[in-house]
């Protein structure tokens, strides 16, 4: 199976769509502030998009270097992660991180998301 059957960059379907309308006001949005979040990460780091389990809501963290999610709290759970150390797209877009932030989008697996979320919030 080729990666648009397995959910590479196809945009989300059910009921994390209509929770990341809820949040952000549309995909679109969403995608904008985690490329400008991403954007702006000091050295090396992470932007996400997480389901933060107390409030039952999305939210977009960045963490710095290799730390994970769960030191931004324990209750959220990493949906999308988008690593933006330099390592990650160097060799293909230098030192311009807002191109590689632009087109990872095309990869992004919304169905592998779309499962977590249903597993976490039913």
């Amino acid at each position: 199976m080729g990666e648009k059957e397995e959910g590479g960059g196809q945009p989300p379907h059910g009921s994390l769509s209509w929770s990341i309308d809820n949040s952000f006001g549309s995909l679109e949005k969403l995608i904008a502030k985690m490329n400008a979040e991403g954007a702006v990460v000091q050295g090396s780091g992470w932007v996400w998009l997480a389901l933060d389990k107390d409030f039952k809501r999305l939210v977009v963290e960045t963490t710095s270097n290799q730390d994970p999610l769960v030191t931004k709290g324990p209750n959220l759970v990493p949906l999308i992660g988008i690593d933006v150390w330099e390592h990650a797209y160097y060799l293909q877009y230098k030192n311009v991180r807002p191109d590689y932030l632009k087109n990872i989008w095309k990869v992004i697996n919304w169905k592998y998301a779309s499962d977590l979320y249903e597993m976490e919030c039913p």
